[in-house]
């Protein structure tokens, strides 16, 4: 585990969750929302909440891109520090039909979230907050088209997850 992948991540959480719902690139069912809010540094992509759905996006040359194919969240308090982590969980991303590696990563420290009124995530407000996850970075996308899957899930037969995004380095 990197740390700039426990950084990212924490930063992902960030991003989704001060994202308003009819805007939020989790609930995005085209792709039309991928753009919302991303940071200069990087640039994040979004599974879903479940099932399967298909997205195209431009992503800008030169920033890394950095995706869960499974991920979780859980609010930390002063005597409820405890990662979340789902051992049963599994995840795949491919690019261009090539396996990409995932990694755990584990925000071991909590991290301030500031989630909005409407956000897809539950009750808006600050908190602390730990996480964990299977993520992926791509570093160095050349300009052109890529075709990227992801999924995850958490139990066979239970929650699921699969994005396929149509995507185009400028």
């Amino acid at each position: 585990m990197q740390r700039r992948d426990i950084e990212f991540a924490a930063r992902w959480w960030q991003w989704a969750m001060a994202i308003p719902a009819d805007r939020n690139p989790v609930s995005d069912e085209t792709g039309e929302f991928a753009g919302e809010q991303q940071p200069a540094d990087v640039w994040f992509l979004a599974g879903t909440f479940g099932g399967k759905v298909s997205r195209k996006c431009s992503v800008p040359f030169g920033r890394p891109i950095f995706f869960p194919a499974f991920n979780i969240l859980q609010k930390s308090s002063l005597f409820a520090r405890r990662v979340p982590v789902i051992p049963t969980a599994s995840g795949h991303a491919e690019l261009n039909g090539v396996s990409l590696p995932l990694r755990e990563v584990a925000n071991r420290s909590p991290f301030l979230v500031d989630a909005v009124p409407d956000a897809p995530f539950g009750p808006a407000g600050r908190y602390r907050a730990n996480a964990w996850g299977l993520w992926c970075r791509l570093d160095d996308l050349r300009r052109g088209d890529y075709i990227l899957t992801l999924g995850g899930e958490y139990e066979p037969g239970g929650f699921w997850v699969e994005v396929t995004y149509d995507l185009e380095i400028v």
